[in-house]
């Protein structure tokens, strides 16, 4: 009888456990692949010649970067501006939570004929960018901070006239496109992607405008 009583009470038990309803999991730190938008500000400026010595008056001036990643533990991003037109593919990793990026190249990385202050127009050209952040998939956002070199040239030429390093805040947003969804951006719009048959139009609701630090 004991037994009897026993076995009822574990197929009850059971029975509770299979209709009960199911608790969903938590998305894992590491799936942050897919597409973020990112927020960002500039917040540091040295060296540049004269267009270092104007942004220093531009602290504060917003930019909106999209950021494709693809991959978990090992990360190869592509971040375009929207405001600057660059586009520069990174490596990286994705650890505890902490994301750490290295520009690789640039697809697009010349800004063209930007006007001085005196008058003077410069030509620019990103050569390194390394990225620390912690976007987080399972909240949906996070800050970052960039650091990035360029070199300044007199307009229209190879002359090198000045380095100039920016440093740029950031909040992420994720975007919610999952891995299998990832395509590679092409940085001519916004904020899209072209997988060959689908573009993404120009937001209708920029979060800037006009957008760049060389604006």
């Amino acid at each position: 009888m004991r037994r009897v009583q026993l076995l009822a009470a574990v197929g009850t038990l059971i029975l509770g456990a299979a209709c009960a309803s199911p608790q969903p999991a938590a998305p894992s730190a590491n799936q942050i692949a897919g597409a973020w938008l990112v927020n960002a500000m500039l917040s540091a400026v040295s060296g540049g010649e004269c267009v270092g010595a104007d942004l220093q008056n531009a602290i504060g001036r917003r930019d909106v970067f999209l950021a494709a990643l693809a991959g978990s533990a090992t990360i190869d991003a592509t971040i375009t501006s929207q405001g600057m037109g660059t586009s520069c593919a990174y490596t990286g990793s994705d650890s505890g939570g902490g994301l750490s990026l290295t520009m690789t190249s640039c697809r697009s990385g010349r800004v063209v004929n930007v006007q001085c202050g005196s008058g003077q127009r410069r030509d620019l050209q990103i050569v390194a960018g390394v990225l620390q952040g912690r976007p987080d998939p399972r909240v949906g956002t996070g800050p970052a901070s960039e650091t990035t070199v360029w070199n300044v040239f007199a307009a229209g030429s190879s002359q090198v006239v000045g380095v100039l390093n920016l440093t740029a805040t950031s909040t992420w947003v994720y975007l919610g496109l999952p891995l299998s969804n990832y395509h590679p951006f092409t940085g001519t719009v916004f904020p899209g992607y072209d997988d060959g048959t689908i573009s993404v139009p120009a937001d209708p609701n920029p979060w800037c405008l006009p957008c760049g630090w060389f604006r």
